[in-house]
């Protein structure tokens, strides 16, 4: 008498349903954690370009600006336009371009003198982005739903700016709100000044809160 072997397509079915959604979740998490570790690097790479744009003497500019957009207008580059272009260009997922609301990321923009007397281009600019990165796929006690990744640079001043593109006083308002909490240590007050725009100069306004 010959004994039939018992089916087993319903067991393994049973078994690709349990299997198959822990499989995906980890293939989204380490997309998603390659993701950040890429956002990470855009960041970096964007406060590098914000420092050189402010050391060769462009003025800081506001959120939303575009550098494309103001050179092929014949005008100048702002350090805000640098940057947002930087991570606009490099990672169109990570745009800071949301319609009327452009995402803010300059935290903090600076000249660190080292005394009043010292040669302008012996100084240095200092550049902080801070920016509000959402996770594709949140992991907890490893990506939360919001992680802010700062990065800082500085640079020698090639070229000084204008008089009017600093201030000694931290600005209040835009572009300085972007960020509820400074770096981890907090920036030193500097002795060259703050960044600030547009200077009066320009015959620009203020941007806007």
């Amino acid at each position: 008498m010959r004994h039939r072997r018992p089916r087993r397509s319903g067991q393994a079915l049973v078994e690709t349903v349990l299997v198959l959604p822990i499989i995906l979740l980890i293939l989204l998490g380490i997309i998603s954690y390659g993701l950040y570790i890429n956002a990470v690097d855009t960041i970096q790479q964007a406060a590098r370009v914000g420092a050189r744009s402010a050391a060769i003497g462009e003025t800081f500019g506001c959120p939303g600006d575009s550098a494309q957009s103001q050179l092929n207008n014949n005008e100048s580059a702002t350090v805000y336009g640098q940057v947002d272009d930087q991570i606009n260009e490099s990672r169109p997922w990570m745009t800071v371009n949301g319609g009327t609301n452009p995402l803010p990321v300059i935290s903090y923009a600076a000249i660190l003198a080292q005394s009043s007397s010292q040669n302008p281009q012996e100084s240095d600019v200092e550049i902080t982005i801070a920016y509000p990165y959402a996770p594709l796929i949140p992991l907890p006690g490893l990506l939360p739903s919001t992680i802010e990744i700062t990065k800082t640079y500085q640079m020698m001043v090639e070229t000084p700016q204008p008089s009017s593109g600093t201030t000694a006083s931290f600005p209040s308002g835009s572009p300085y709100y972007e960020t509820t909490e400074w770096t981890t240590p907090s920036p030193t007050t500097p002795s060259g000044g703050y960044l600030t725009q547009p200077p009066p100069t320009a015959g620009g306004t203020a941007c806007s809160g």
